[in-house]
């Protein structure tokens, strides 16, 4: 009996052992897969580290988002085809503002969009970058490219043919992201991309004028 007892101690020992060895080599895997050095992981690690950030990026007049965070509160204005769009997120709630008949709904319990630039960054994180130089608007800058269609799309490029390449590519000047190129097999969508870390804090605030709808 108790040899019995040893021998099922022992298995569950080396299962154990086992068990920390696979998971040490995973962790470690992942943990290789990241690449400290690409400009997209610096550029996550510093909206990280702020805790406000102010992102525009523009295709052209018509085509243009701003996406202003602070700690738990987000602003976005859209204007896609020369429609506008204005969202605040706080209190765990979203809320659609209406400028033209100054009214506002409530989306409860929705901030999906909240962190949606540092996830998406996330994301871009774990992934392998092609890197490589390009001139954009008669200046040179270093890229970095990456397998797929990413967030960071304006028009509507969702329609995708099998067997399509797809790629995005992300431009830097020193570790200041600039522009961001998407690419579906020949066709392509490219915007200019300003980054600042200070917010304006009264577009974190309901009008006074606006009514609940």
């Amino acid at each position: 009996m108790e040899t019995k007892k040893k021998t099922i101690i022992i298995s569950i020992l080396v299962i154990l052992i086992i068990a920390g060895v696979i998971l040490y080599f995973v962790t470690s895997k992942n943990i290789e897969n990241i690449d400290t050095t690409s400009k997209i992981n610096t550029l996550y690690e510093t909206l990280k580290s702020n805790t406000a950030y102010n992102i525009s990026v523009k295709l052209d007049n018509n085509n243009k988002i701003n996406y202003q965070k602070e700690s738990n509160i987000a602003y976005i204005n859209t204007s896609y085809n020369g429609v506008k769009t204005k969202y605040i997120i706080k209190d765990g709630n979203s809320y659609l503002l209406m400028e033209d008949t100054k009214t506002y709904c409530v989306y409860k319990n929705n901030e999906s969009d909240l962190n949606k630039i540092e996830n998406q960054l996330i994301n871009l994180k774990e992934q392998k970058a092609t890197k490589g130089r390009e001139k954009v608007e008669n200046q040179t800058y270093e890229y970095e490219e990456y397998d797929g269609l990413t967030n960071f799309i304006i028009q509507d490029m969702s329609t995708v043919s099998l067997g399509q390449e797809v790629k995005t590519r992300f431009y830097f000047n020193d570790n200041n992201l600039v522009y961001i190129k998407t690419i579906i097999g020949t066709k392509q969508e490219i915007f200019k991309v300003d980054i600042s870390y200070s917010v304006n804090s009264k577009l974190f605030e309901i009008p006074a004028d606006y009514k609940e709808i």
